[in-house]
């Protein structure tokens, strides 16, 4: 293969993989109108009184968020997804 023909093939071997993974990651905010983790441990620092976030889980449609608080209680807070 000469050299041109080579470096056109690598070029369009990694166009198709950016493009697959860009389509892949499309499919994870497919989920419109549903919180984010970030929004999720937001929501719970506001409920808690800004406290310090320890843990994002996914749970039940939403997150369990546990966090420390100001007071130094370590507080389980659900945040519902939507």
């Amino acid at each position: 293969m000469r050299p041109t023909r080579l470096a056109l093939a690598v070029l369009l071997l990694f166009v198709s993989v950016a493009m697959s993974a860009g389509a892949w990651a499309r499919k994870d905010d497919s989920r419109q109108g549903q919180m984010s983790p970030g929004q999720a441990e937001e929501a719970a620092r506001r409920q808690t009184g800004g406290g310090r976030v320890l843990s994002v889980k996914p749970s039940d449609g939403g997150y369990q968020v546990k966090v420390l608080t100001p007071s130094g209680e370590v507080k389980y807070v659900f945040v519902s997804g939507r």
